[in-house]
């Protein structure tokens, strides 16, 4: 994990990667990144190392969580630089993944107030309208049963599109090193991919190589705006008897993602970052003694190394030893870790010397203040002030994923 590779454009010094997510913190009414988040990115960049941003709205109309920053208004734009600005002076490059939720938002996220004085398409949009099963939230948190969105008219794709490249333009002037489609997780470029949610029957629908037509016009669009070798792409492949996101399901995922897959090798990709179908929402990560993601296999690697003929980051369940070893056997060239990075600031550090890393606390994840968010030790911390491992339960890497013997799906 600890040999330079050129990602794209970029030349990093090693292969350990600050996942993409979400951490609810943005100010209100502005949706930007406050002072924290300047900190908090700074905190985990090191020389040569990559960092890609919590998922980031492109316009009103793709926000469906509180507290979540956009990138459509100048005021977003100059807090963003903020964050750049202090990520380069570590000698680390920073990336933004760029989010339009589609169905996943309530119609009610039109009341936020940036949205409601935007003039802008608002929520819920999607491919059709197919509502997702349970539950969701409203703009103030009230919980309800998820409603049918709306389904964007054909017209309208062009403008979707047009969001797209906007919020590419803006993350450039804010200084960002490229950006990333968001298109898994069940979100909007997801539900287009899926026959599940996709019922059109216009050009966007209907073949897999009309749903795959939306993300291939956006890749393009970004491309466009950032060039060559600057554009990231996440998708979740999923099959038969795999975590599925927000209820997307298809008549044929296996061929659906080949195809996918197989059309992203048109474009000098920066990277192509898959999902693996083995975290479960929030059912089972609290404790990472019993989380059996962690004994899971990986599946897309394995399964899209052979199409994919660019740069493939994992992420999804990966342990210190699972990372190492997914590296060393060339199925990922580089892996994104989430919850060890939010809980060890150093991470890249604590992985390369083998040191005990800083147990998470799921229930900070999603709070508003610095508690779970900028407080984390690094491992220097730990050793000068005692009082800190108190705090912070040490966890040896090499029990992450090994003793799960309580650990049942």
């Amino acid at each position: 994990m600890f040999t330079p590779i050129k990602v794209g454009e970029l030349s990093l010094k090693h292969r350990v990667v600050l996942a993409p997510l979400t951490r609810t913190r943005a100010s209100e009414p502005e949706l930007a990144p406050r002072d924290m988040a300047v900190e908090y990115y700074a905190q985990r960049a090191t020389p040569g190392g990559l960092l890609i941003t919590e998922a980031t709205n492109i316009s009103p109309e793709a926000v469906g969580y509180p507290h979540t920053p956009g990138i459509w208004t100048a005021a977003q734009t100059a807090a963003w630089k903020k964050v750049t600005d202090a990520v380069h002076a570590k000698g680390a490059y920073i990336v933004m993944q760029l989010w339009h939720v589609g169905r996943v938002s309530h119609p009610d996220f039109a009341q936020h107030p940036l949205a409601a004085s935007s003039g802008l398409a608002l929520p819920s949009v999607s491919a059709s309208d197919i509502p997702i099963k349970g539950n969701t939230r409203t703009y103030l948190q009230k919980k309800t049963p998820h409603v049918p969105a709306r389904p964007l008219a054909t017209e309208e794709i062009a403008r979707l599109v047009g969001d797209y490249r906007h919020a590419a333009e803006n993350a450039k002037r804010a200084g960002f090193d490229g950006v990333e489609l968001h298109a898994a997780h069940g979100y909007l470029i997801d539900q287009f991919l899926n026959s599940g949610v996709n019922t059109r029957n216009d050009e966007y629908g209907g073949s897999m190589a009309n749903r795959c037509r939306l993300l291939l016009e956006v890749v393009e669009a970004l491309v466009g705006e950032y060039g060559s070798g600057r554009v990231g792409v996440r998708l979740s492949p999923h099959s038969e008897g795999t975590m599925k996101y927000a209820g997307c399901t298809d008549a044929d995922p296996e061929s659906l993602y080949f195809h996918a897959v197989s059309c992203l090798n048109r474009f000098n990709l920066m990277y192509l970052l898959l999902s693996e179908p083995r975290w479960f929402g929030t059912k089972f990560d609290k404790d990472h003694t019993t989380d059996p993601g962690h004994k899971i296999a990986e599946v897309n690697g394995k399964k899209y190394r052979p199409v994919y003929k660019g740069v493939m980051m994992g992420a999804g369940g990966f342990t210190p030893t699972s990372a190492a070893a997914a590296i060393e056997a060339g199925t990922y060239d580089l892996i994104a870790m989430g919850r060890w990075f939010i809980a060890n600031p150093d991470l890249p550090t604590r992985l390369r010397d083998g040191l005990p890393l800083n147990k998470y606390n799921r229930n900070t994840f999603y709070t508003y203040g610095a508690e779970g968010y900028t407080d984390y030790p690094t491992a220097e911390q730990v050793q000068h002030v005692p009082a800190l491992a108190s705090k912070h339960v040490q966890v040896q890497q090499k029990h992450i994923g090994t003793s799960l013997t309580q650990a049942k799906l």
